[in-house]
């Protein structure tokens, strides 16, 4: 067991070297690169943390330490303080272009647009909002978690046409599946009287564009 964790500590210290470049990597995703390289970082801070307890620390490859150790730092502190100036830029970004907005313009959105000005907007409510942004979400586009800690989903349909019930008993079956305690479907061009009907007495909320910029 012993030996097990001597060599983590040896691959660990010689992995890290590479810190700069593990950093950049995810800067190929251009849309989530600055957040993958705070959460790279986070990681590999662990990571050099545990090796300070390393019985023998081996000699640094590339940057002489302890400077190797004192630039990676200042990297993390100087990415998460660029990640919180970038995330306040763009929230004022969305609040101000949503408060300029009519039901109509929504339709000019893009899908992941329109997404993200949804979770800002439950963010702006207080709550801790989130894109799923990926594949396989079961229809879920955002993810809110309340103050008591409730579950709430929400999928966004930028659509020219009403929301037909189908959709909605379709999200009802993802609530359960999610074990959300509420869930909202925002439709731009509103819904279906059917779809209407088939929500009363369930716990959910259809928001159509109007009622979206209202909440503004």
């Amino acid at each position: 067991m012993s030996s097990l964790i001597q060599m983590l500590f040896y691959v660990f210290d010689i992995v890290f070297d590479f810190w700069f470049v593990l950093i950049l990597a995810p800067l190929q995703n251009r849309k989530s690169g600055l957040r993958n390289m705070v959460y790279v970082w986070a990681a590999w801070a662990v990571i050099r943390i545990i090796l300070f307890f390393a019985p023998e620390p081996l000699p640094s490859l590339m940057i002489p330490e302890p400077l190797s150790t004192i630039l990676f730092f200042i990297t993390g502190f100087v990415l998460i303080a660029i990640w919180f100036i970038w995330n306040y830029f763009k929230s004022g970004q969305l609040r101000k272009k949503a408060l300029g907005m009519s039901a109509k313009d929504l339709l000019d959105l893009l899908p992941g647009e329109f997404e993200e000005m949804t979770a800002e907007l439950y963010r702006a409510r207080g709550f801790q909002a989130s894109k799923t942004g990926a594949s396989g979400d079961h229809g879920v586009d955002v993810v809110v978690k309340s103050k008591d800690g409730k579950k709430m989903i929400i999928q966004c349909k930028r659509w020219r046409k009403p929301v037909g019930e189908s959709i909605v008993r379709e999200f009802y079956g993802t609530m359960q599946h999610e074990k959300a305690a509420h869930g909202t479907i925002i439709g731009t061009s509103g819904f279906t009287q059917q779809a209407i009907e088939w929500a009363k007495g369930k716990p959910m909320s259809l928001h159509d564009g109007n009622k979206f910029i209202s909440m503004w």
